[in-house]
């Protein structure tokens, strides 16, 4: 019985706390590896703040509660800004202010913990709040595609990266969704989602 508890303790401790950092330190190395292989513009697609919501969300998706999975979903950005300047610091030799690491360090904690808790969400299936999960993770990629497309002017090199950012918001509630019902709802729920994101996207833009 002592066994059995001291496993699954390390199995929880694994899931919780090891494995989304690994997972973020990785995908923040590929991020900086991706700028620099992706072609023209596309090396924008690393770096998007949406695509490193994504293992957060579905890395918190596997905890036991909410708390846990705002705690993986912490962890897996955390990791991520680890990985990305670690990297670019320590094996490029590239300086970064800390002012920006420290924006990015608390973006980490505040999108960790809303994405951690989406994730949570929507994995159980038997809460009305399921569909919320799914909103929130297609609609950051809305959001971030139509910031980039109602800002042209800013990214007229980047509007195919907006219009695929666009697209790929669409298509994940589509696969994250299971019944037509649900897709319907979680389209609904997006549309204030979005709006908010925008705001958001305003609000980040004054501190960066």
């Amino acid at each position: 019985m002592d066994r059995t508890l001291e496993i699954t303790k390390l199995n929880i401790f694994v899931r919780i706390f090891i494995l989304p950092i690994i997972i973020g330190i990785l995908v923040g190395i590929l991020t900086k590896l991706g700028q620099g292989i992706l072609p023209g513009n596309w090396h924008s697609l690393a770096n998007l703040g949406s695509v490193w919501l994504v293992p957060s969300f579905f890395v918190a998706s596997f905890s036991y509660s909410k708390r846990t999975a705002m705690l993986s979903g912490i962890l897996a950005l955390l990791g991520m800004v680890l990985g990305y300047y670690g990297y670019a610091i320590v094996i490029k030799n590239v300086a970064h202010s800390i002012y920006f690491i420290s924006v990015w360090i608390v973006c980490a904690c505040i999108g960790g913990t809303i994405f951690g808790i989406a994730g949570f969400l929507w994995k159980d299936t038997t809460t009305p709040l399921h569909k919320f999960g799914s909103a929130l993770l297609s609609g950051v990629f809305v959001t971030d595609g139509l910031h980039i497309l109602l800002n042209f002017e800013d990214y007229s090199h980047m509007l195919p990266v907006g219009y695929t950012e666009v697209i790929v918001g669409i298509i994940l509630i589509l696969v994250l969704e299971r019944s037509n019902a649900y897709r319907v709802s979680s389209f609904l729920m997006m549309i204030p989602i979005t709006i908010l994101g925008l705001i958001g996207y305003k609000l980040l833009s004054l501190f960066t």
